[in-house]
């Protein structure tokens, strides 16, 4: 016979785990997402920002050769006395000259910042300022007859073109410091990326362990608890209330284990039904209080005597039972049982009050054969009540064979 036990609840607690893997599953989902989104977005940033400055400094770049190559021109055209070759190196000044126009319209498509737009504004007010002294030293160069005027101005057109050539110089620089700062804010940005994804990893990790300790924790707590309450249960059901002995449950489970061992292996054993004389008066002279402490006494006074591996069971009332398990012989039991009536016949005090007991023992020795539980607990409770015929504070034997061993049944 055996008490059943709660189930451990472990439903929720599993709830808890696989829901909060759920959410780190989520946040971890979330800042992956966010991260890779913060990284193409800093990437498509960094790429439109390079390529528009590309696109700034090659177009600046063509309009400076442009520029430097119709300053050569003009001053090879100077050197030249045939006209057909000056003609020819008008046409590639021209040439050159588009070029720059194409160049200009290309840097003028792209997306420009106001520093951008400054040096343009101003590079086309120089090129405007100095394009009619060029056209003419161009053209007093291919008329013979004026061809002595572009001495005077040969210096100052060149000049000019120095001039522009470093604005066209300042702009390329910029487009090379504005990619250089691009690219310095984007591995500024992608760092910051970098060092919030490390750090909200850290905090969802640690927010996740945090919390699944604390789910496992609590698990812990209540499934002690529940074991504790398990345990409380058990003793209930197995142990007397009043004085913490085992009860009849405990007594019956004990001697199912204990008979057919001591049966197999031939050990001696015996058992004690014990009544208390005279236990009704003083619950009714002194009350269930006194009565209850009378017994609790009583219990304690018995095990003083008794074996470690003997059991003292309370199955109710004023009856006790003891099981004396693997004795040398059965004159030991006889021992225990005159022990039992010297102790248990001394005075008590209860509130004050001075009380005297006795008890009557009735005794049966195990295994026998065809002996089972029942029989061996009514025989000894028939000699219990044999004693107190014969006069009570006795012990009476309860075995044919024990009592020719012995030569007396009474004490």
């Amino acid at each position: 016979m055996s008490v059943s036990k709660f189930k451990i609840p472990v439903s929720k607690s599993t709830l808890l785990l696989v829901l909060g893997f759920g959410v780190l599953l989520i946040a971890f989902s979330y800042l992956s997402f966010y991260s890779f989104n913060q990284f193409s977005q800093t990437n498509s940033t960094l790429s439109q920002t390079t390529n528009n400055n590309d696109i700034q400094m090659s177009s600046a770049m063509a309009m400076r050769v442009a520029v430097r190559e119709r300053a050569i021109l003009l001053w090879h055209m100077t050197l030249l006395e045939d006209a057909f070759d000056r003609d020819e190196l008008f046409e590639t000044f021209y040439d050159y000259g588009s070029r720059y126009q194409q160049s200009r319209q290309k840097y003028l498509d792209s997306k420009l910042t106001e520093s951008e737009k400054i040096y343009l504004v101003n590079l086309d007010k120089e090129t405007s300022n100095r394009a009619p002294l060029l056209r003419e030293f161009a053209n007093n160069l291919m008329d013979d007859k004026k061809r002595d005027l572009y001495n005077d101005n040969l210096n100052q057109v060149l000049s000019d073109q120095i001039i522009v050539a470093n604005i066209l110089d300042d702009i390329i620089h910029l487009q090379q410091d504005q990619n250089e700062i691009a690219r310095k804010r984007a591995a500024e940005l992608i760092s910051d990326i970098l060092f919030q994804l490390i750090i909200w990893t850290i905090l969802i990790l640690v927010s996740g362990i945090f919390f699944a300790r604390k789910v496992v924790q609590s698990s812990i707590r209540k499934n002690r608890l529940l074991e504790k309450a398990n345990d409380d249960l058990e003793r209930l059901a197995r142990y007397d209330h009043l004085t913490g002995l085992p009860n009849r449950l405990f007594l019956l489970e004990h001697l199912e284990l204990a008979l057919p061992l001591a049966t197999r292996n031939e050990y001696q054993c015996a058992l004690f039904f014990i009544d208390l004389d005279g236990f009704k008066p003083i619950n009714d002279t002194y009350g269930h209080e006194a009565g209850d402490e009378f017994l609790v006494k009583i219990g304690n006074r018995m095990k003083r005597v008794l074996r470690e591996s003997d059991v003292l069971a309370r199955l109710g009332g004023d009856e006790f039972v003891i099981v004396l398990f693997d004795i040398p012989d059965n004159s030991q039991a006889l021992t225990v049982a005159e022990k039992l009536l010297l102790i248990l016949s001394d005075k008590y005090i209860i509130n004050g009050n001075e009380i005297n007991a006795s008890a009557s023992i009735g005794i049966c020795f195990f295994p026998e054969k065809q002996m089972n539980v029942e029989k061996l607990i009514s025989r000894a409770d028939s000699a219990m009540y044999k004693a107190k015929e014969l006069g009570k504070n006795r012990y009476y034997i309860n075995n044919p064979r024990a009592v020719e061993s012995l030569g007396s049944v009474v004490k």
